[in-house]
């Protein structure tokens, strides 16, 4: 994606020139952009396709791993403010707990998606509603199938990863897990369940797993699938909203901060 040295290094600054010089070139058109937002991924990406209908007035450059968007946003907003355009920065939450992502944006000022991937995004229940209805099949079955499949799926991956007895028998339904970790200082509880694990289960997967249950198959088919959709009129408004829910709104930050 990026130019490097003959040690295989990314220039920064160099990178950060070329989209400043980019962003400045779309600032002359007609429908110019307010500003410019960089994100994880590439020109093929599904993450570009999603931050550009939920912001349409920024022109969304998707810069690789989130690494890249943490080293190449500073320069870039800098370069930028040189012709009143601004630059802002999304990537993926991950594993990030909520002081964490708000330590991020207060430091740096990047943003982090409300939930752990961008496939968390397009698989959530709201997005997955107007996928079951475009391909004329019953949401709540669909909602429910994929549910107790990633419910089944995380039972077994904790059976494997814990050296413990998690026996249970084969005729027995998990109805939900919860995991208690505990310090010194306090104790962290999360319960999963069938209506919020596609928010929280942290693995691409899930993509997957929808595809097959909305009757197309793999991962990368649903990006299509998803890409189609997102030009369709029919439902590119309906998808805009549904994707903006696990999506910060986005504020101006203060290039001043120490």
């Amino acid at each position: 994606m990026f130019y490097r040295d003959e040690n295989g290094l990314v220039n920064n600054r160099t990178i950060a020139r070329e989209i400043a010089f980019w962003a400045f070139d779309e600032v002359k058109k007609p429908d110019h952009k307010l500003g410019v937002l960089l994100c994880e991924g590439d020109e093929n990406s599904i993450d570009k396709y999603v931050y550009e209908i939920v912001f349409p007035d920024l022109l969304v450059i998707p810069v690789g791993g989130c690494s890249n968007v943490t080293r190449l946003i500073p320069r870039i907003r800098e370069l930028l403010s040189l012709c009143d355009m601004y630059a802002y920065a999304i990537i993926d939450r991950d594993a990030l707990s909520k002081k964490e992502t708000k330590r991020l944006y207060q430091s740096k000022g990047i943003y982090t998606t409300k939930l752990p991937f961008i496939e968390n995004i397009i698989c959530s229940p709201e997005v997955l509603r107007y996928v079951c209805e475009r391909q004329g099949i019953s949401y709540y079955d669909t909602l429910e199938k994929v549910q107790k499949e990633l419910v089944k799926i995380l039972w077994q991956k904790l059976k494997e990863a814990l050296p413990i007895n998690l026996g249970i028998e084969k005729n027995e339904r998990i109805l939900f897990l919860k995991i208690v970790a505990s310090t010194r200082v306090k104790s962290i509880e999360k319960i999963v369940d069938k209506s919020t694990i596609l928010y929280s289960y942290r693995d691409k997967v899930i993509t997957t797993i929808v595809a097959t249950h909305i009757g197309i198959k793999g991962k990368r088919a649903y990006y299509n699938y998803m890409l189609e959709m997102i030009n369709d009129d029919q439902y590119r408004d309906a998808l805009a909203r549904a994707f903006a829910k696990f999506i910060p709104k986005l504020e101006l930050y203060d290039l001043n901060k120490p």
